[in-house]
């Protein structure tokens, strides 16, 4: 066993001891949701659905199959029939894990004072954003780990900041002309995501402008996604990932976001870059601010996402007022202006952006664009089909996408019910995986169309491009939220590319992309009938459906490519570079 791998296994060992120690419940949601394809989980779940149905094993099974409906159902009859404060303390950790608050507060009622019972009320506030409150309530019990790493998170939420030696270089361009050093948070091979496909593109086209993009991604990525044989780098494409894998990872959060910025250091003293580029969260851009004031060199923040309106997605809506969302808005707002230039996706982050301080000068919008595959002229649609097993007669409306509760795609399947079972000939098609799928499946079930609904599941990426084409209708139903109203997603993008024409939510963020009625429509999120109507007409108009997906197919070709990202990023940078001090 060679000592790389050693090392690899050390570190996943304190990793998995990390998160046993702060939920225990979350760490074996995480790992059955990675490896749920494999034979061990299938046969745990089989096992552990032989239990009661208000058993805490059928709870179990219920969680680690992400089927929310089957855990509250589980755990209600629980609650009518048992008064085991133990049980109780078991099965409202497996709710904090899913997310069910509601049903772990309840349970939490019936679970006693013990040190357990403490500890996971400590995990359901701390979910809930009430940081202060967690840890108050952890001091009520022994010192351990849990409340160690919750201080620790506290404390870079509320300001604590790497801290770097000045290391100032005589010349800072030894690695070339143009030279940047990238800080992703994950990347292929590893991470299939529209994030880690975004970096690869940029980086792609970025050294095809001239550029040595010298990439990595953050500290003990990928062994804490479960990667445990990874190497110190990998080569994709043209794009070489260089992984920091420190001989002792650390695991509270200030400590990893300090030996995230010593690692970078390290990699930008031999690498001597001109400039500095990292994307969301706010830990990565803490690294990164503290390589460039350690250095002089400059940096860019590219913001993806408005990760606090993710996390609150999935939270109450009292969690808006919680502590963590206050801070979480207040670091990524601080970071981007500390940054020398911002990037993000469209023009409602742009304003976001601005509305937090952030200098609308030093923002520039670089949209999700089209990678080589959908630059390609797209597979014909009865090929396509051919190729994926499809039915060719088919009208197939779906999505290819993460299957997350805010993607709205119950509402196309209420749709859908209420046009069948007079349109035999629509389907639904479905592809990804999520902590969604399990609903969407009951739901089809329930309204009598899962012979119409086709779930894939996680596809192969290089297969990704002939689902796309082998739909009529992209559909993209987010619900309305802070964090769908502002983020421009990847898949639809990509499905314009395809000749498909899109129908979505009318959000701000989606409205940037869909040019009702020439690429697609938009149309009320959470209106079904609405929903129902379109696709209905569309069905009966084959001419329109084809003009549409023409008209985004000469839209995104026009305005987002890769390449044209790449020659505007390339002008932030210089303009960066060159800036007077």
């Amino acid at each position: 066993m060679n000592t790389q791998l050693l090392s690899n296994l050390r570190n996943t060992g304190f990793l998995v001891a990390s998160n046993l120690a702060d939920d225990p419940s979350y760490f074996v949601l995480q790992v059955a949701r990675k490896f749920k394809n494999r034979v061990p989980v299938k046969v745990l779940d089989k096992v552990l659905s032989l239990g009661k149905s208000h058993g805490v094993a059928s709870a179990f099974s219920a969680m680690i199959r992400d089927d929310s409906i089957q855990l509250q159902t589980t755990c209600r009859l629980w609650l009518e029939e048992s008064s085991s404060k133990r049980g109780a303390v078991f099965l409202a950790n497996l709710c904090i894990a899913s997310g069910e608050w509601d049903t772990a507060s309840d349970l939490l009622e019936q679970a006693g004072s013990s040190r357990n019972a403490v500890r996971a009320r400590a995990r359901l506030q701390w979910g809930l954003g009430n940081m202060s409150e967690a840890i108050t309530l952890l001091e009520k019990i022994p010192p351990n780990r849990q409340k160690r790493h919750y201080v620790s998170e506290y404390q870079v939420y509320s300001g604590t900041e790497p801290k770097l030696p000045q290391t100032r270089f005589s010349n800072v361009s030894g690695a070339g002309p143009s030279s940047v050093v990238f800080l992703a948070t994950n990347s292929l091979p590893h991470t299939g995501s529209g994030y880690a496909q975004r970096t690869q593109s940029t980086l792609s086209a970025l050294a095809a402008e001239g550029w040595k993009a010298n990439a990595c991604t953050r500290v003990n990525y990928p062994l804490n996604i479960g990667v445990f044989r990874a190497n110190l780098s990998d080569q994709v494409g043209p794009v070489e990932y260089e992984r920091l894998i420190p001989a002792r990872a650390k695991y509270d959060l200030s400590a990893r976001i300090q030996q995230q910025a010593d690692e970078l250091l390290a990699k930008v003293v031999r690498d001597r870059p001109q400039i500095l580029h990292t994307t969301t969260d706010f830990s990565n851009a803490l690294a990164v601010k503290a390589v460039s004031e350690a250095t002089g060199i400059p940096w860019v923040y590219e913001v993806r996402g408005q990760l606090a309106d993710t996390w609150l997605s999935t939270r109450p809506e009292s969690a808006e007022n919680s502590e963590r969302y206050k801070l979480f808005r207040e670091r990524e707002a601080y970071v981007a202006k500390s940054a020398d230039y911002v990037i993000t996706l469209g023009d409602q982050m742009k304003e976001n952006l601005i509305s937090a301080g952030v200098e609308a000068a030093k923002i520039e919008i670089l949209p999700n664009g089209i990678g080589d595959e959908f630059l390609n002229e797209p597979v014909d649609r009865s090929t396509a089909r051919r190729e994926l097993g499809l039915d060719i007669q088919a009208f197939y409306v779906g999505t290819v996408s993460s299957l997350v509760p805010y993607e709205g795609l119950d509402t196309v399947l209420r749709a859908v019910a209420r046009l069948q079972p007079d349109n035999k000939n629509l389907k639904v098609l479905i592809v990804g995986d999520g902590t969604d799928k399990e609903n969407l499946i009951r739901l089809a079930t329930e309204l009598g169309i899962s012979q119409y609904c086709e779930f894939t599941g996680r596809v192969p990426r290089e297969k990704a491009h002939l689902y796309h084409a082998a739909l009529n209708l992209f559909v993209v139903p987010r619900k309305d939220s802070a964090v769908t109203r502002a983020v421009t997603p990847l898949k639809p993008v990509e499905a314009l590319a395809s000749r498909v024409p899109v129908l979505s939510s009318d959000l701000p963020a989606l409205g940037e992309l869909i040019e009702d009625g020439v690429t697609g429509y938009l149309v009320d999120s959470s209106d079904v009938d609405q929903w129902a109507k379109t696709i209905d007409g569309l069905m009966m108009s084959p001419e329109k459906v084809t003009a549409m997906g023409d008209s985004g197919r000469e839209l995104v070709l026009k305005t987002r490519t890769w390449s044209q990202n790449a020659k505007k990023l390339d002008s932030v940078y210089r303009s960066v570079i060159n800036k007077p001090l």
